[in-house]
């Protein structure tokens, strides 16, 4: 009988560690200018609550400041410096995780699925006000540019390091237009009706 409560202490034990083992997400990559590391796990694998507050690379540490199911985002912290080569850099995440290694191998569709998931426009149709929204899941280095459905360029902006942008629309007729966001990898086309 001792064994029997020996073998079932023995399997208690492993299969705890098994639940609380940590792992290094699936995908990652950074982005605006390397001040900002994206993970992306595969859904149901990781709870935010499980993931590290800080990763470190290169010496410089970023802090979680987003995460969902399957995707932290990390800021570098002030005073620290960015990842210098974006298409490979090493992770520590510390704890039983340790580093992790990623490459370029999925950064730009990484990158273009995380904006074009959390890219927002709003309002749209823009039917009141002269005020348009541009909304992002994360701060972004990125240029927009506005234009009408003959190609003309209406609007020019930049966006620099926030996670939203106003747009003021008031010289704009109504009519159908063309939302260009452009960032170093990535550029996605939405389109915009304004009818004031």
């Amino acid at each position: 009988m001792k064994y029997n409560y020996y073998y079932l202490f023995l399997i208690a034990f492993l299969g705890f560690n098994q639940i609380n083992a940590q792992f290094c997400p699936p995908n990652g990559f950074a982005a605006n200018s390397g001040s900002t590391l994206f993970f992306v796990y595969d859904s149901g694998t990781s709870l935010c609550g499980s993931r590290p507050g800080t990763v470190t690379v290169a010496g410089s540490t970023f802090t979680l400041v987003s995460c969902s199911d399957t995707l932290s985002t990390y800021e570098l912290n002030s005073g620290g410096s960015p990842v210098a080569d974006l298409s490979l850099f090493t992770a520590d995440f510390g704890g039983s995780v340790g580093n992790c290694t990623y490459t370029d191998g999925t950064l730009p569709i990484d990158e273009f699925e995380f904006l074009k998931a959390t890219f927002r426009i709003y309002p749209n149709p823009l039917k009141k006000d002269n005020q348009l929204t541009v909304k992002f899941g994360s701060t972004i280095k990125a240029k927009i540019y506005l234009y009408d459905v003959t190609g003309k360029l209406t609007i020019t902006d930049e966006i620099n390091n926030v996670n939203r942008k106003q747009i003021n629309t008031s010289a704009l007729t109504n009519g159908v237009y063309f939302l260009k966001l452009v960032t170093d990898n990535v550029t996605i086309t939405k389109k915009v009706i304004i009818t004031k």
